[in-house]
């Protein structure tokens, strides 16, 4: 199976294979600081992680 990356991560980089290993990260403004919080600190141990 094919994968097809998203739409929005495609025109930004107009780059299939770099679209295919890019990660999307949705916020929005019904969140909380605490769940901002949560995901700096989880986002910053995966980060580390994979680097």
């Amino acid at each position: 199976m094919e994968s097809t990356p998203f739409r929005a991560v495609y025109a930004a980089s107009r780059n299939r294979k770099n679209a295919l290993n890019s990660w999307r990260i949705r916020l929005s403004h019904p969140m909380t600081e605490d769940e901002l919080d949560e995901f700096e600190r989880i986002f910053d141990k995966l980060y580390l992680e994979f680097t």
